[in-house]
């Protein structure tokens, strides 16, 4: 096995986004990144393969690959694949409004998380229309990159930002398989917390939002984000105070009162637990430095 490093696609390290298109897509081995690429399938048939399992990919899917994924392609039939390869911190993505779509939490962290056990039968599937709409704005990206007239980084991450936007869009509203109504009240769950990052929320409001029992609830998302649900919001709330901490003059207190908590020592108690160092100090050596988007991910 091999990994394609990131330095082989991007032309200026400090703007990760390129476009690889395969048209035919050849046989490859399974192979790792160090970046991600969000796929989609223009033409043809193929098998998307991994060490957990195997599934067909037709015109019409996208799905997110992470770089970690050891994966590759066999039984090719024509296979036309767009590959937009990226590091989504180096773009600052996701920022709050995308990530107050549901099914941006769908196409990046719970359909990867689930695509064996559900069969990939949560997965993107686009309708002509809107695969030609995703086609678009992919070239538009390319011309871009291409072209590298002044702005243009500026203009290719707004194509891409689009296209996120409009894939994230295309997952609906839960309508489809029950499997696909499930994942979808989860990215709900997701997209609530990210929208409460002001106060507490408690565990009844997420399961009347899932629509399942504590357990399911916690049992999912733990397989998804690692951690449970209150401590996943916990540390979006810790999150925020970043970005007070960077960027404003609230007091410590005052920043603990903006993200919901009653007590500021028990605000500092939590922050260093998960930022490893106090709130003070964290101000005194990040102040006045550019916020990069949040990522609560897994707990380590």
């Amino acid at each position: 096995m091999y990994t394609l490093r990131a330095d082989e696609f991007f032309a200026d390290p400090g703007f990760p986004l390129a476009i690889a298109s395969r048209d035919p897509q050849p046989l490859f081995p399974i192979h790792t990144h160090d970046f991600s690429e969000l796929v989609l399938v223009i033409g043809g048939t193929g098998v998307h393969f991994t060490e957990e399992g195997q599934y067909q990919v037709i015109p019409g899917d996208a799905y997110i690959i992470n770089g970690d994924l050891a994966h590759g392609y066999k039984n090719l039939d024509d296979l036309v694949l767009i590959n937009i390869i990226f590091q989504g911190a180096g773009l600052g993505i996701p920022d709050r409004d995308l990530s107050s779509i549901p099914g941006y939490h769908l196409l990046f962290t719970i359909e990867p998380a689930y695509r064996y056990r559900d069969r990939f039968q949560s997965r993107l599937r686009l309708s002509p229309q809107e695969l030609d709409r995703a086609r678009n704005l992919t070239e538009a990206i390319e011309r871009e990159l291409s072209d590298q007239n002044p702005g243009y980084q500026f203009m290719a991450r707004s194509y891409f930002l689009q296209l996120i936007g409009f894939l994230s869009r295309a997952f609906g509203d839960g309508d489809g398989s029950g499997i696909a109504r499930q994942r979808y009240r989860l990215g709900k769950v997701i997209s609530y917390m990210e929208h409460h990052r002001d106060r507490m929320i408690r565990i009844e409001e997420l399961t009347g939002i899932s629509g399942s029992s504590e357990s399911t609830l916690l049992r999912d998302f733990k397989r998804i984000t690692g951690s449970s649900p209150l401590e996943y919001h916990l540390r979006i709330r810790i999150s925020r105070a970043c970005e007070l901490l960077r960027s404003s003059s609230f007091s410590i207190t005052q920043v603990a009162f903006e993200t919901g908590f009653e007590d500021s020592n028990y605000f500092s108690r939590q922050f260093k637990r998960i930022m490893d160092v106090p709130p003070r100090e964290y101000r005194r050596h990040h102040f006045g430095t550019p916020i990069a988007p949040h990522s609560p991910g897994r707990s380590r």
